[in-house]
């Protein structure tokens, strides 16, 4: 089945009630991740299958994605995920308590390439104020995009919010990054940008 390719996030004003994971994941033990703009579901599956002792919740602004991809996780038996429609800032607002989020994962986020378009970018820098609310001290984001022109202004934001800083994390790059989008991108030869940005603890 086709999906759609671009959904206007600033047309979903949907909003969430208050998620208590302790409700929703049997044995949850405080591991808490969030993945912004599942897609095709290669990421949030294989995460979900290769660690089982964490908990994740995605959320799409493309409805249908929704449907297909949790019939895909009914159908592999996966109980540590949850799925949700609607978009990452309104879910970060709504759904999470303060220092509650471990990982935010948001992998080849839609460009928005027209100048006119650009507000509609996950990425800036209030978005990173309210990420820094919602994940706990040392706390990480995980960027990928093979847009070069999108990873600029990224790491801008990053680069101009002292509360966060660059971290290593080859491991998770090597054996545990896997899309669509990044599998399209070495078929054609682009190159991936991605980093890891944690965030510091502010005295």
């Amino acid at each position: 089945m086709r999906i759609r390719t671009h959904a206007n996030p600033l047309c979903c004003t949907k909003r969430f009630e208050k998620f208590n994971p302790s409700d929703i994941f049997a044995d949850f033990d405080g591991k808490l991740d969030l993945e912004i703009g599942f897609g095709q579901s290669l990421f949030i599956k294989d995460y979900a299958q290769n660690n089982p002792q964490r908990f994740i919740v995605g959320v799409e602004v493309r409805h249908k994605a929704v449907e297909i991809v949790q019939k895909r996780l009914e159908n592999e038996k996966l109980e540590n995920v949850k799925l949700v429609h609607g978009t990452g800032e309104f879910c970060l607002q709504d759904m999470f308590d303060d220092k509650t989020i471990d990982r935010i994962f948001i992998f080849h986020p839609d460009p928005w390439i027209k100048n006119r378009h650009r507000k509609r970018r996950v990425i800036n820098s209030d978005f990173l104020e309210l990420a820094k609310k919602k994940l706990k001290v040392g706390g990480k984001i995980y960027v990928s995009t093979d847009v070069k022109d999108l990873w600029n202004e990224i790491f801008s934001c990053f680069v101009n919010d002292s509360s966060f800083e660059p971290f290593e994390d080859n491991d998770f790059w090597q054996n545990y990054y896997s899309t669509r989008w990044h599998d399209i991108a070495v078929s054609k030869n682009r190159r991936t940008f991605y980093a890891t940005f944690c965030l510091k603890n502010q005295i």
